[in-house]
Order: structure tokens, then C-alpha cells, then sequence
């Protein structure tokens, strides 16, 4: 996958845990990684792992509930976008994932059981979010998704 530093804010990532996705972006690339979680917690955790691995001032670790955080509308459009989150909220923001992900932009969506992947493909295709790759591992999927360079002509 190329580098999301090309245009948009870097990249995004939703339900950070302990932060490991945005540092495992954030590394090769060096770009400016949005990380948000609702838990308080997972935020301080994010930020002790980002100290850890020498790339906190790429990381902003912020509170907040997803896509209605201030920082996460001031930084986009995403060239990439993460998310680690249930299946319903995954559903139900896909909305909001489109109207963040800068045109030609990637979304990786982790955490789904292999029962609800279907349920999460149709939220996203009803976009106009195209599935690039599903990532079977065990009882889990993690789905890759693209919004299109060019808005669908109309016939």
C-alpha cells in the first residue's frame, strides 16, 4: 500500500486500544496519525506506547466518540483510515468513514467476527466504498475498503 502522506491529514485511526495500529502506521511511514478512542484509558495507554516506540509527536491520542471528535473533523480528509471496533458501530459510521476518507483513500476495518462481515461489506458498499481485500484469520476478518478517485457518472 502507498504512503497515506499524500494530501488529507495523514491518517486515522478509531478505537485505538493500546495504539498499536497507529504506531504500526505511523513507523514506515511517518505520517501524522489521529487516534481516538472513547475509553480514557486506551487513550493514556496509546500515548504511553507511542513514547515507547519514539513516535509520539506523529501520534495525536485524543477522547472522544469517533467521528463526532473535533480533532478527528479538523485533520481530514484521510488518506487512511483504521478502525478496530464492533461490527454495528462499524455499520452505523460508515457514513461518516466516506465523508473522512479523502477520494483514492484506504480504510481498514478490524475486529470483525467472520459472521458479521457481511452485515459491515453492504454499510460500506452502500457508500460507494469498494471491498479491495478480506483478511480471514481464524474466527476474525479484517476487511480493506477503498473510496473511488472519481465520483460514479450517473446514466
Amino acid at each position: 500500500m502507498r504512503s497515506p502522506r499524500r494530501g488529507g491529514g495523514g491518517a486515522l485511526h478509531m478505537g485505538e486500544g493500546a495504539g498499536r495500529l497507529a504506531v504500526a502506521v505511523t513507523r514506515p511511514w511517518r505520517v501524522p496519525v489521529t487516534a481516538v478512542d472513547i475509553d480514557p484509558e486506551a487513550v493514556r495507554v496509546t500515548r504511553v506506547n507511542a513514547a515507547l516506540n519514539g513516535v509520539k509527536a506523529r501520534i495525536r491520542s485524543q477522547g472522544g466518540d469517533g467521528y463526532h471528535t473535533a480533532i478527528v473533523g479538523r485533520h481530514k480528509p484521510y488518506r487512511l483510515i483504521t478502525a478496530n471496533i464492533l461490527a454495528r458501530p462499524l455499520a452505523r459510521m460508515a457514513p461518516k468513514l466516506k465523508r473522512h476518507l479523502q477520494r483514492g483513500g484506504v480504510a481498514v476495518l478490524a475486529g470483525l467476527l467472520n459472521r458479521q462481515e457481511r452485515h459491515v461489506i453492504q454499510a460500506h458498499r452502500t457508500q460507494g466504498l469498494h471491498l479491495v481485500a478480506r483478511i480471514p484469520v481464524g474466527e476474525w476478518t479484517t476487511l480493506v475498503v477503498k473510496r473511488p478517485k472519481r465520483k460514479a457518472v450517473k446514466g
